[in-house]
């Protein structure tokens, strides 16, 4: 924030102790602002201590942050009215200004730059619920219709930020009866907080509206209405929006085919997708790398290995630039179909290509490694099971490069290796592993343990085997009497 903090330092401010005061309270988050995760305008938000659950997810969309950032530094430069505005919403002392005041204040600050509206609607946001019947009586207050419908406007938003669906209905409903049109963007959050809360047709009965009065639907507004009747099992229905989309000279992208497309694959109707794959190509618009993964991964789930591969060759061909997903999904169908060379040399090709392998490319291949050698225990021969160990040797010398890259393994990664090395009778090794998940600060769950119970069993070590059931009996009965101290009382 340090262009927030040369703004506060202008000379022109006469309040420039606040901004450096409230930066205080995340000056250890100040130094990571070059982070991703980082949200600037969090400093902000001096919530009180029994804040609701919404404000757990009040954040400006990453992408909103950096315009947001500078139009607030250019405006404490220019304008110190917007330093006194946001002083009266964001200081320790604000709690204690009336809250027409703070509204106001929200209410200048969006209408100084166009890039500061969210910004501000999320500062009205952190008042809310306890605010709502001043918020709106706030809103009608005003004498000037453009005045009212600026009010109105920020307090929608606001209702959007903090997830409260009804008030936002409430205020679109007044939006409506004194004639004016909401916008698009609050109309596209409205209908995915609705689908969110499963509030189907209160989210197609303000499609309707728009249709109705305006304003036009456009690709935010149906690329919403697609995702959220796919989210709630209703593909037919989003195909059929689809089709329409026309009739409101809205062109289909790439996006409104890949929701329809995932959506018929996760309620079994792959043909479908792939009917309407050809029918995104037809129409001019390309598919993209998010397309041939949703498309792979069912080939894929289906072990039609040889059409996922041929389609993940029509993707190279067609320049499409491929991705670590893409590669997973590929191994990973190889490998549940059985064929660990497949997926070895898939891996092998991934890493030409200059991609990097991640934790989920080497559970994949542990995963593929257990389920083929535990099918090799029955039938395969000696030579055979010379290969299991070969893929084994891979799969560790995979685990041994993953965290010296700095990926960390979880518990699903150490399970996947153990059970390798158990079912292909080297025990030791998997008792390393383990030590070595216990010194990564990972603790060895109930999958750990009766994977080594099964590897001591094959090896015919029945005592080892019953002295490490016994441990976990023990460790149970230890946590339980941790848990509920005076049971055991009670028995005696």
């Amino acid at each position: 924030m340090r262009l927030l903090a040369a703004a506060a330092r202008a000379p022109r401010s006469s309040h420039r102790h606040f901004l450096l005061s409230s930066a205080a309270t995340s000056t250890s988050t100040s130094s990571a602002s070059a982070s991703c995760s980082y949200d600037p305008v969090k400093q902000f938000l001096l919530l009180p201590s029994n804040t609701h659950s919404h404000h757990h997810h009040l954040s400006l969309p990453a992408s909103l942050r950096r315009d947001a950032v500078l139009a607030l530094a250019r405006l404490l430069k220019v304008s110190p009215p917007c330093l006194l505005a946001l002083h009266a919403l964001t200081s320790p002392t604000s709690s204690s200004s009336p809250l027409p005041a703070r509204f106001a204040a929200a209410l200048r600050l969006a209408a100084s730059a166009q890039a500061l509206r969210p910004f501000a609607s999320l500062l009205l946001a952190a008042l809310l619920p306890e605010a709502t019947p001043d918020l709106l009586a706030f809103c009608e207050g005003f004498r000037g219709r453009s005045g009212r419908y600026a009010a109105r406007r920020l307090a929608l938003h606001a209702f959007l930020a903090a997830g409260m669906a009804d008030e936002a209905l409430d205020v679109l409903a007044r939006v409506r009866r004194a004639g004016d049109t909401p916008s698009l963007s609050a109309l596209a959050a409205l209908l995915r907080l609705l689908f969110r809360g499963g509030e189907v047709r209160a989210a197609w009965k303000v499609f309707e509206e728009m249709a109705a009065r305006g304003p036009r639907p456009n690709l935010a507004i149906f690329n919403a209405m697609i995702f959220g009747l796919c989210h709630r099992g209703l593909v037919r229905v989003s195909g059929g929006l689809l089709g329409v989309m026309g009739r409101f000279h809205v062109i289909p992208d790439a996006c409104s085919y890949n929701i329809l497309m995932k959506g018929y694959c996760v309620y079994g109707q792959a043909e479908d997708a792939f009917q309407l794959f050809d029918e995104m190509c037809a129409t001019g618009c390309y598919p993209t790398i998010i397309t041939y993964n949703i498309l792979m991964t069912e080939l894929c789930r289906e072990g039609r290995m040889v059409e996922a591969r041929r389609l993940f060759d029509e993707m190279l061909q067609a320049g499409v630039e491929v991705n670590t997903i893409t590669f997973n999904v590929l191994i990973d169908g190889y490998a549940k179909a059985g064929q660990m060379e497949k997926a070895n040399m898939a891996c092998t090709e991934m890493k030409a290509m200059g991609l990097m392998p991640d934790c989920c490319t080497f559970n994949i291949l542990s995963a593929g490694a257990y389920k083929f050698g535990k099918a090799a225990s029955f039938v395969l021969d000696q030579q055979q099971s010379h290969e299991i160990l070969d893929f084994l040797h891979e799969a560790y010398n995979g685990f041994i490069e993953m965290i010296r890259r700095g990926l960390v393994p979880n518990n699903f990664t150490y399970n996947s290796l153990i059970s390798a090395f158990c079912r292909a009778g080297n025990v030791s090794e998997a008792l390393k592993l383990e030590q070595k998940m216990r010194q990564s600060d990972l603790v060895p769950d109930i999958f750990t343990r009766n994977i080594l119970i099964d590897g001591f069993c094959r090896e015919g070590r029945l005592k080892t085997a019953n002295d490490h059931f016994f441990g976990i009996c023990c460790s149970s009965t230890i946590l339980k009497l941790a848990a509920h101290p005076g049971d055991d009382d009670v028995n005696d």
